[in-house]
């Protein structure tokens, strides 16, 4: 899995570069950190999806293309619709786990370790639950980026038949960087809590949209690798 998705990132590198620089500048200007980075990791998935399964190369001259190599336009509006849905699963899943470690007490008196405790305690109960959903559920994305049968019957029958192998791709990929970004991005806004410059607020916001970038191509990349198996059963 990381080796094909560092693959297509070298081979898609216009794609991914201006992504960043995009994200970056939007939220440098609207001060809306996250918000951005969400639609653009829901794009990113998508025009991934298709680098993947149909070999599509976005270059310099046109890295954000609307069109796909065949001529047909791209469905972003579906896909992002479907993302958003998924999106709220998780939301609902970490707001679940995180209100459980309230409930148990799980909670620290030093305020400089409690939000990493709590944000590792908390991803240990709801990736494992997110990772279940998304492996069963999860391939109407990739089929959505290709166009193909995206009902929810026709995405049980191939969660059920790649089960076994999207979930310790998604927790050995996805989930890592994800809570690898977390603790980094605590520990730098503790230490450059008290610089306002630009210079400081952009290198944060690109190293949190690199995380966020990172997790969205991982994710892709082992929806696509099951979805792309699912075929071949």
């Amino acid at each position: 899995m990381y080796t094909l998705a560092l693959a297509t990132l070298r081979r898609n590198i216009a794609f991914f570069v201006v992504v960043l620089a995009v994200v970056v500048m939007i939220e440098m200007m609207m001060h809306a950190v996250g918000i951005v980075a969400l639609v653009f990791s829901g794009l990113t998935m998508l025009y991934t999806h298709r680098m993947i399964q149909l070999n599509e190369v976005y270059t310099w001259s046109d890295p954000l293309s609307t069109k796909g190599a065949d001529g047909s336009k791209i469905p972003i509006a579906g896909y992002i619709l479907r993302f958003v849905g998924i999106f709220m699963i998780l939301m609902m899943l970490m707001t679940g786990a995180f209100m459980t470690l309230s409930v148990l007490g799980f909670a620290s008196n030093d305020p400089s370790t409690s939000d990493v405790a709590q944000t590792i305690l908390g991803a240990l109960i709801f990736m494992p639950a997110f990772a279940c959903v998304l492996g069963l559920f999860g391939s109407v994305l990739p089929a959505c980026a290709e166009r193909s049968d995206t009902s929810l019957r026709a995405a049980f029958s191939r969660g059920k038949a790649t089960f076994a192998q999207f979930v310790p791709r998604f927790m050995a990929g996805p989930c890592v960087v994800m809570i690898v970004g977390f603790v980094v991005m605590g520990q730098l806004e503790q230490v450059v809590h008290s610089e306002t410059g630009l210079i400081v607020q952009g290198i944060l916001f690109a190293v949190a949209t690199c995380f966020s970038l990172a997790t969205a191509l991982l994710t892709a990349t082992a929806l696509s690798l099951s979805f792309l198996t699912s075929r071949t059963l």
